[in-house]
């Protein structure tokens, strides 16, 4: 196990573990902890995002709405860690199930990130295509394209399953999320996840 040093080489650790694991490395792995607060620590960053929009429910009209919101993204939150769970223990690999949540937590970011510097880039050095709408759908398309082949990457080496083991448990968890994103909109007060989604590009293609 690589040496506690503070928490400056904790951060500087999980991010090694990140670029690492980003780039097919199973050694990256390594980096992370499997322990309950390493978990915690995890999913912190994610938690304070979405308790800051929760603060939405007292400062907009429509509070039923803004309650669904922040009920729906604590539920896709914690959905990998549940289904993850269910088949780690399953497949006997339950020693091994905090090591792998917690990196693929941690790895969540890494697209977040490269979309974020890709967006920079071309708005800094070719601003027309990026107000594109084409552009912002090739580069989400590509994203969700790497964050399928990332978390594949993670649960296989993570608890250590075969790649179709690995790629059973992603579409799991995708298809619960879709499950619940489709009760959202079937059930009062009818929260449909795919306006917001879209709305960006819809801001880029008015302006």
């Amino acid at each position: 196990m690589i040496p506690q040093t503070g928490k400056l080489g904790a951060v500087r650790r999980i991010i090694q573990g990140m670029l690492l694991l980003a780039g097919g490395k199973r050694e990256g792995l390594a980096y992370f902890e499997g322990t309950p607060d390493a978990f915690g620590a995890a999913l912190a960053p994610q938690m304070a995002c979405i308790l800051v929009g929760g603060v939405q429910i007292f400062l907009l009209p429509d509070k039923v709405m803004s309650a669904t919101k922040l009920l729906l993204s604590l539920c896709v939150l914690f959905l990998p860690a549940v289904v993850s769970h269910f088949y780690a223990q399953r497949w006997g690999r339950g020693a091994l199930w905090l090591r792998y949540i917690t990196a693929a937590t941690w790895c969540g970011w890494v697209v977040v990130l490269i979309c974020l510097a890709c967006a920079l880039i071309a708005a800094v050095f070719t601003p027309d295509i990026a107000r594109q709408q084409a552009f912002m759908g090739a580069l989400a398309l590509c994203a969700a394209a790497y964050e399928l082949w990332l978390q594949w990457f993670v649960a296989k080496v993570g608890l250590g399953v075969s790649g179709a083991r690995a790629a059973l448990l992603y579409v799991s968890i995708l298809l619960a999320s879709i499950t619940l994103y489709g009760l959202a909109a079937l059930l009062p007060p009818h929260y449909m996840v795919i306006t917001d989604l879209l709305q960006p590009m819809v801001n880029i293609k008015s302006n």
